[in-house]
């Protein structure tokens, strides 16, 4: 009896044995076929020299290679898609750009196909489409004003509409009222005493798509000194960080009411105290603006660190 066992368990290791390369060659020649189907290199950099020669016949070919291989590949399908158009096969570029769309939901995708829909000659597919590309955020006016896929658009009303919504994108400061509050401070300005005399000058300018109030100051006295003014979307208020050329530093946060940019800020103060400081900014009229800078070590008593006449300069 324990021989024929010794004889039956024989067998089955002899047939595992028997199994166990084929299932190895099966893996193996699954993986090889894996790595035959594997973008390479080679294919996109050939891709990529077809698609910025415009050599768009190439192109198509080496990207549809590649999407085959690379079903996920957004950018792939993109550049199908723009090769497609480029010959003027729309049909089949917006195919590619909707499975783009569908894998990575970019505006200029999505303005991509409105401007196949426009060559097809459905206005109402590329309207559809170029909104939704403004509200994923696309944010250049100016080429979309030029793009000729689009000229059988401009005099529609929905165009000029959609325009001035992707300049709001492009810079959304320039179009946000809370941003503006501080405009009355921009310009080229000659400052005065109380008494009349000169103090320094003042460049005042907007930067950053309007998005910051930028100063340059530069004082009678020979200092020198820039302040960067914002309003905070973060904490819904101004904030201006001064700097100067003798090492100073101040930040400030406030509000914009009545007329007035008024900061509150402190500073490091006597025997390990604090400075409270207060800046207020008057807007008198299109060409005069106060700035009074005050100091206070209670709250109760201010003394005036700066008063300055902002004249505008003709």
């Amino acid at each position: 009896m324990k021989h024929k066992q010794l004889i039956n368990t024989l067998l089955v290791i002899i047939g595992f044995m028997l199994l166990v390369p084929p299932a190895i060659a099966q893996q193996a020649g699954t993986t090889q076929a894996a790595q035959a189907q594997s973008v390479t290199p080679a294919m996109r950099s050939e891709a990529n020299e077809f698609y910025q020669r415009k050599d768009w016949p190439n192109a198509v070919k080496a990207y549809e290679a590649i999407s085959r291989m690379e079903p996920a590949n957004a950018n792939a399908l993109n550049r199908l898609g723009a090769s497609l158009h480029s010959m003027g096969k729309y049909d089949r570029a917006i195919e590619a750009y909707k499975r783009a769309v569908e894998i990575n939901p970019q505006s200029t995708t999505m303005y991509n196909l409105a401007c196949s829909y426009v060559r097809l000659k459905d206005k109402e597919q590329a309207f559809a489409w170029l909104d939704k590309s403004i509200k994923a955020g696309y944010n250049q006016p100016d080429s979309m004003s030029k793009d000729e896929d689009l000229l059988s658009l401009r005099d529609d009303p929905r165009f000029r509409q959609m325009l001035a919504s992707a300049g709001v994108n492009a810079k959304p400061c320039a179009a946000n009222p809370l941003s503006r509050q501080f405009d009355f401070w921009v310009g080229d300005w000659q400052v005065e005493n109380p008494k009349g005399q000169s103090a320094g000058t003042s460049s005042v300018q907007l930067i950053l798509g309007d998005c910051v109030v930028f100063e340059n100051w530069s004082g009678n006295g020979g200092s020198n000194g820039k302040s960067f003014n914002f309003f905070n979307s973060n904490i819904g208020k101004w904030q201006q960080t001064w700097v100067d050329d003798r090492g100073g530093m101040q930040e400030f946060f406030g509000e914009y009411k009545n007329g007035q940019m008024l900061y509150l800020g402190e500073s490091p103060g006597p025997n390990g105290g604090k400075t409270m400081q207060r800046m207020t900014f008057f807007n008198l009229s299109k060409d005069r603006v106060r700035q009074l800078w005050e100091q206070s070590t209670d709250g109760k008593a201010w003394t005036v660190a700066f008063d300055g006449t902002y004249v505008r300069k003709k």
